[in-house]
């Protein structure tokens, strides 16, 4: 599925910066702030089963990279928006 890498990158990158989960956009970091948290994310996106497994994965990365605890529900959202973008 790598011939879903770049419209996966596009995605990703739109959603985790519309969405700001560590707030850290919002208090004037730059837009590439997220770009490691990104990456991961696409390697996530083009492996997961589905929407859940992709939120599960989201919730991890941000527990790893920023020791965020997201709220899943939320995560869940973003997760569905990217999996509909990519592959519906």
């Amino acid at each position: 599925m790598s011939y879903l890498k770049p419209l996966a990158t596009e995605v990703v990158a739109k959603q985790i910066i519309k969405w700001d989960p560590m707030k850290l956009l919002e208090i004037g970091a730059p837009l590439d702030e997220y770009r490691k948290e990104i990456e991961m994310i696409v390697e996530k996106t083009l492996k997961s089963r589905d929407e859940l497994e992709l939120a599960e994965s989201i919730v991890s990365i941000f527990k790893l990279t920023g020791n965020e605890d997201l709220n899943f529900d939320k995560t869940l959202v973003i997760a569905q928006n990217i999996w509909k973008e990519i592959y519906e």
